[in-house]
């Protein structure tokens, strides 16, 4: 009979720690296609459509304080109750743009001024959009396609001036997911103008205004969101079979996505995620709930924090049972990850 001496197993791999924490529920009334911005170390989110059927669009804003994760209401959006704005930070101040109270499709600009809690119009863009995002590089922000046509807009920060950039190469779409990483932006995903959802992807360069286009993604969604953190780009991927709540990270030197996690619960799709502090936060959106929509309240953190296991770690081994051609064996541990498990006989001989 065979003699089971020793049990080692060498990771080779990281092993993900718990990477999804649920936060203390934003007041208000539920939300999807709301906008959410980092102003001055305070998360805000606000705007948005209640119900799938209503025509009511809000214009509330809430401030949460990751520190004592609690909210506070802040003064409402002055551009009126919309949804499918688009928001940025840039320098500890931040911006919500566009979107639509219905139908229409806006051009306006606006800056919270956090010290006064107030509204400051901004200059507008040359061109409307409604459920499209953009990226920020350096002091300017960078939106489009332009519904129809495949414009691309600059905004100057600094300045307060548009001006148009190099055309977007790829299909005119809207609900396009965009982060920045290393001086870069990227667009892709989205829903097709005249129909079909894109799982498409571009890199824009602003030093040569040039475009490329990088591996596209799997599956296909119109309801996902994206972010980036510590210059590596994540899309949460809202679409497929799997249950449509699965995050990816774009891994630039192979020009590929690899999943990393899966979201606990149910989907929540048409959210907003931005990252503060090595962690990003998905906020609001539409939450699935054996087969029917709710609009959330819900805000997550998800941080993607991985730790190297770079020794041999023993764990407790139980034998079940041993026969001529097979062994059976049940191992207890805490850790999970892909690992090498090697058996040696008494002789030590690796079995």
């Amino acid at each position: 009979m065979l003699r089971i001496l020793l049990l080692l197993m060498l990771f080779s791999s990281t092993i993900s720690a718990q990477d999804w924490v649920r936060k203390t529920d934003m007041p208000g009334p539920g939300r999807f296609w709301a906008a959410s911005f980092i102003c001055q170390d305070k998360l805000y989110t606000g705007t948005g459509r209640p119900e799938f059927s209503s025509s009511t669009r809000l214009a509330d804003m809430w401030q949460y304080d990751f520190t004592l994760d609690t909210w506070t209401q802040v003064a409402d959006f002055l551009g009126g109750g919309r949804e499918g704005s688009t928001a940025f930070s840039y320098n500890g101040r931040g911006f919500v743009a566009f979107g639509t109270p219905f139908i229409q499709f806006t051009s306006d600009v606006w800056e919270y001024l956090p010290m006064t809690d107030s509204w400051q119009q901004k200059a507008s863009c040359p061109a409307s959009f409604a459920f499209s995002h953009g990226f920020v590089i350096d002091d300017h922000f960078y939106i489009g396609p332009v519904n129809g046509s495949n414009k691309m807009y600059s905004y100057d920060i600094i300045n307060d001036s548009w001006s148009e950039v190099a055309s977007f190469p790829g299909a005119d779409r809207r609900a396009q997911v965009s982060f920045t990483a290393n001086g870069k932006g990227y667009i892709g995903m989205g829903a097709g103008v005249f129909g079909g959802v894109e799982d498409d992807f571009f890199r824009y360069d602003p030093a040569s205004d040039s475009w490329e286009q990088i591996a596209s993604i799997s599956p296909t969604s119109d309801q996902s969101a994206a972010f980036s953190i510590d210059n590596v780009g994540y899309v949460y991927n809202a679409g497929g079979s799997g249950g449509g709540k699965s995050i990816y990270r774009y891994d630039e030197t192979l020009n590929a996505w690899e999943l990393v996690s899966t979201k606990p619960e149910e989907r929540i799709a048409n959210c907003s995620m931005v990252s503060y502090g090595g962690s990003a936060y998905l906020t609001a959106g539409e939450l699935t709930i054996s087969g029917s929509n709710n609009s959330s309240q819900q805000i997550w953190e998800f941080t993607p924090l991985v730790s190297s296991i770079p020794e041999t770690i023993n764990e407790k081994l139980n034998v079940i049972s041993i026969s001529s051609n097979s062994i059976q064996l049940n191992f207890t541990g805490q850790l999970s990850g892909e690992c090498l498990i090697e058996i040696y006989s008494l002789n030590g001989s690796l079995i």
